[in-house]
């Protein structure tokens, strides 16, 4: 008989993660607190895009479910008739505004599932965590709702994913993994549930090791990231062009520029330095590298607003009469996860200077009033243009004919760091005239 896993929480992260476990032979049991997402995947319907062998998540989704390998409930007490092992991927939102973290949903998790676990059953919590919270919080909730001792009558390791989205199929199958068990059985445990799931190397370490690897992973590329975006004031200076000093830097054996954007996004990176400093409050401990990296990114919309509105007053134009144009609302490349999404941010920034912003995005559903249906609509008559997030949709575009859409009575402002757009116009003849800001 084969084995059965539950997997707490059917996000971005969770759904890839059961789908990649069914994939892999196994029965899984999803659960999840929001009845409504139940529902949807229930009936084989999910908007997280991810690719895996020519399907998309829904059909795998609908593949798995009609051959009896996946059920999805809202109840965790569904997954305890048959599972043994959990994987818990409930995450830690951290607030927009104040920074504060929210870590309630991680602890109702720990205690709904409390009540349902049994003797000598495994919980691996996956998700990305203030470093010591499993410690101090998940283990305790544990024991004291299922009255049992862990480490003793029941195990628990640590092992956050380590995935991007979009790539998040393979990805789960292919990394190595950092583990972490509350005893040295646990951690032996652990590892055989995820050499199951990756055919990449598992690292056992120590618990505390384990949390704050993640976190430092997720930090560094913010702080990496802040320094390519440095880079671009730099580059503008020179009156260069980024992305090729960039490409020219990186000719060297020993550095890895990233690749900039209009910011940096999504759930993991922008949440690390917070998470990090967090867990350092009561040593009164501060990182002033990591704390400068992440206000300089947070800042990133607001420069390229301004940077745009400087350009149009350069040629006559004024942001309060001007159209701005933003293609792609997701938080990155490719994802319609608009959490913590700078492109977003970009178009809060252009509103808050007066302009007139129209946004499209083919898969980021309608929810708010700037955003238009149609990539032709987006673009008519626009002053500026801001590549917000690439899309492969985007390379099937003519934009020749979406060219002549745009206002021609002075340069299209471009914003387009990656010159994914400006590669695809720069050939056509007429070439549009075209203004970095």
């Amino acid at each position: 008989m084969r084995e059965t896993i539950g997997v707490i929480g059917l996000g971005y992260i969770g759904l890839p993660l059961a789908m990649c476990l069914c994939e892999r032979g196994f029965r899984v049991v999803g659960i999840d607190v929001d009845e409504d997402k139940v529902a949807d995947i229930q009936a084989g319907r999910t908007d997280v895009q991810e690719d895996y062998l020519g399907q998309t998540l829904s059909q795998m989704l609908q593949r798995h479910i009609a051959e009896g390998n996946f059920v999805a409930s809202s109840r965790p007490a569904v997954a305890a008739w048959e599972c043994t092992t959990y994987f818990v991927t409930v995450g830690i939102p951290v607030h927009p505004e104040t920074k504060s973290l929210n870590q309630q949903p991680l602890l109702d998790a720990m205690r709904s599932l409390g009540r349902v676990i049994k003797p000598h059953d495994l919980v691996i919590i996956r998700s990305t965590v203030v470093p010591g919270t499993v410690e101090s919080h998940c283990v305790p909730l544990l024991e004291e709702t299922s009255r049992m001792v862990a480490g003793v009558d029941f195990h628990v390791a640590y092992a956050a994913e380590r995935v991007a989205e979009g790539r998040a199929m393979e990805e789960f199958q292919t990394l190595d993994i950092v583990a972490g068990g509350l005893t040295v059985r646990c951690a032996a445990l652990a590892a055989q549930a995820l050499q199951k799931l990756t055919d990449g190397q598992v690292h056992i370490t120590d618990m505390r090791v384990a949390q704050l690897s993640k976190v430092i992973e997720n930090a560094q590329r913010d702080v990496s990231l802040a320094l390519v975006y440095e880079l671009q004031e730099v580059a503008k200076s020179h009156h260069v062009n980024l992305y090729e000093l960039i490409q020219m830097v990186n000719t060297h054996p020993r550095v890895n520029l990233l690749w900039p954007s209009v910011g940096v996004g999504g759930y993991c990176i922008p949440n690390a330095y917070h998470y990090l400093s967090a867990s350092l409050q009561a040593e009164r401990t501060d990182l002033p590298l990591f704390r400068l990296a992440r206000q300089s990114n947070e800042s990133v919309p607001r420069r390229i607003a301004q940077g745009v509105a400087e350009s149009l007053h350069q040629s006559g134009r004024q942001m309060a009469t001007a159209v701005v144009a933003v293609l792609g609302l997701g938080m990155k490349d490719g994802s319609n996860d608009i959490r913590q999404s700078p492109a977003i941010r970009c178009v809060e920034e252009f509103r808050s200077l007066g302009a007139m912003v129209r946004a499209y995005d083919p898969f980021v559903s309608p929810a708010e009033p700037y955003q238009v249906s149609t990539v032709e609509e987006c673009l008519r008559d626009a002053d500026a243009i801001v590549v917000g997030a690439w899309h492969n949709a985007f390379d099937e575009l003519d934009w020749g004919e979406l060219f002549r859409l745009v206002n021609q009575a002075a340069p299209v402002i471009l914003v387009d760091p990656r010159g994914r757009l400006e590669a695809r116009v720069l050939h056509l003849n007429p070439a549009p005239v075209l203004q970095r800001a």
